[in-house]
């Protein structure tokens, strides 16, 4: 018995490379978009959900978190709590909603709202998530802010869309989506009422006038999935399958 388990490992020390099996990890059941930001990302992980649900290659990451933005931080974390239970293939993001704010540290202002300073940090903290984003190797599609009801609301987010617009310039693999056009009329002034994705005109923009109906999210997930089909050959791939 002996003589036969060295001949055994005799033989498997011998033996060519192609002879011997090799294990050959799985491919990922499913392609998987990470959606973070803030309430409005969260809105439109619903509405992409709801868009490709019956889609069962894609998988959906709800990476998003109310109450936070550029004002508190980089929000470098979100991409690698994203990345963490496996790789992702695309990234949404969309945000904002909080950052109408000055920034402060250890309850001293640092930067206040619309300052030099502040616009400074705050493009400083967007470019960082970006680089850190484009780390992956993957799409990143980003949302620009809409229209809102108040007047010096739509102004602060006409800043924040500019310093993100600049960042992403440099940046060949972020793509914008601009929802300022979708959500204004034909003055420029905020609507509530556009087409959903059936083409209907109808109330979209909930209450506070800064967030979205349903329809709304499920409109702008159509429009994220189309850009990833264009952006990236592993969307192109599905959709023409």
């Amino acid at each position: 018995m002996r003589s036969i388990a060295v001949l055994v490992l005799l033989l498997i020390a011998f033996a060519s490379p192609a002879s011997i099996p090799i294990a050959v990890a799985a491919e990922p059941s499913k392609t998987t978009i990470a959606v973070v930001g803030d309430s409005l990302a969260d809105g439109l992980w619903g509405g992409l959900y709801r868009v490709v649900q019956k889609e069962k290659r894609i998988g959906l990451f709800r990476g998003a978190k109310n109450s936070i933005g550029f004002t508190g931080g980089d929000l470098t974390d979100l991409i690698d709590r994203a990345n963490g239970p496996g790789p992702v293939h695309a990234i949404v993001m969309m945000i904002g909603a909080n950052d109408r704010r000055s920034m402060f540290v250890d309850g001293k202002p640092r930067a206040l709202l619309n300052t030099p300073g502040w616009v400074e940090i705050y493009k400083t903290r967007v470019g960082r998530f970006m680089d850190h984003a484009g780390r992956l190797k993957v799409p990143l599609v980003w949302l620009l802010l809409p229209v809102m009801r108040e007047a010096a609301a739509t102004s602060d987010a006409a800043v924040i869309n500019g310093i993100v617009t600049e960042a992403a310039a440099s940046r060949s693999f972020v793509t914008l989506i601009d929802t300022a056009k979708l959500t204004a009329d034909e003055a420029g002034a905020y609507t509530a009422h556009f087409a959903d994705l059936t083409g209907q005109k109808r109330q979209m923009r909930a209450s506070d006038g800064v967030h979205f109906e349903q329809a709304a999210y499920e409109l702008f997930g159509h429009m994220v999935l189309k850009r990833l089909q264009e952006v990236s050959p592993v969307f192109a791939k599905i959709a023409n399958e």
